[in-house]
């Protein structure tokens, strides 16, 4: 009998679309579920508001030849592609079987901890707290610039980059975070052959192998590469990546794979001006490429042979 394999998302359960909110990847997704279901699988899109626990959800979507179909009935998951985010799904105690285990989300969402594991390929990290506990910290940072954000933060909100003396007047959107304190790292020399100024490289990593890697540069007047900030990438060749960022990425897989159970996740690098890498963070959450691009089926058949490994 086929096991069932889904795609997990926060959204409402309503509608026959359920990727219409994904828009310009839409397609890509769908390509996703396709060969989900080509290796034997059948596909689901599932959202965590149907969730019953033990790997049960009270109503689905089922795909299947390029169509969805609403199903109100009781289904059982036997693995689960996470796209919620964060860590309060699924709940800390329950034992549905996750792409990334939740000690792996943990490590992904608490910069933090991120530091202690791999601090030494990372800029100099003091922890904060409480935003009024700054003061006491902010004069250990010996960069001019500093880089203050949210150890859990997501898609660059509440981030302050820029002078110290500047920090006073950083007033963040949402009140109770606790932050981290950092060394600036400064992109602005680019990469030889890859970009000539600011950026941002990420390297995706699935079953201990590179499967994509961009570059995302800041829009002008910013640091912050996000896309949700404002940021633009570009595909680029692995092959034409540093040597120093390809001996760290070696070295972190390797310890991940057997560590976390094969995750499915990216490193995000700066290359300074001596031309040293430096780790800006892990995500265990990847946006995915863009239908034309290159690595696109690359990046998804490693995505089904990761599911493989862990439900055959």
């Amino acid at each position: 009998m086929a096991k069932n394999v889904g795609i997990c998302f926060s959204g409402d359960f309503a509608g026959c679309e359920p990727l219409s909110n994904i828009h310009i990847k839409k397609l890509v997704y769908q390509r996703l579920l396709e060969l989900i279901q080509n290796n034997g699988f059948n596909s689901f899109v599932l959202t965590r508001k149907t969730y019953q626990g033990n790997s049960i959800f009270n109503g689905a979507w089922v795909f299947n030849k390029g169509k969805f179909k609403i199903t109100e009935e009781r289904v059982k998951i036997d693995l689960v592609y996470d796209r919620v985010g964060g860590i309060t799904f699924p709940p800390s105690c329950d034992q549905m079987l996750v792409v990334n285990r939740r000690d792996f989300k943990i490590l992904s969402w608490d910069k933090w901890q991120t530091y202690k594991e791999i601090g030494k390929y990372m800029p100099k990290t003091f922890w904060v707290g409480e935003l009024n506990n700054v003061s006491k910290v902010v004069n250990k940072v010996k960069t001019k610039n500093i880089v203050f954000k949210p150890f859990n933060s997501l898609k660059g909100n509440d981030i302050f980059i820029g002078k110290k003396e500047d920090l006073k007047f950083f007033k963040p959107e949402r009140q109770g975070r606790k932050y981290i304190l950092q060394e600036f790292v400064d992109t602005s020399c680019g990469i030889p052959n890859l970009t000539e100024g600011m950026h941002d490289l990420r390297v995706v990593i699935i079953n201990n192998k590179v499967v994509w890697s961009h570059i995302r540069v800041p829009a002008k007047g910013t640091f912050l590469a996000n896309a949700a900030q404002g940021g633009s990438l570009t595909e680029i060749d692995y092959e034409k990546v540093p040597k120093g960022v390809k001996k760290i990425v070696k070295d972190i897989s390797n310890r991940f794979y057997k560590k976390y159970d094969n995750p499915v996740f990216s490193i995000d690098f700066g290359i300074n001006e001596k031309g040293d890498p430096k780790i800006f963070e892990i995500n265990d959450q990847i946006g995915f490429p863009r239908w034309e691009m290159k690595n696109r089926d690359v990046f998804l058949k490693a995505l089904v042979e990761n599911f493989k490994s862990k439900i055959i």
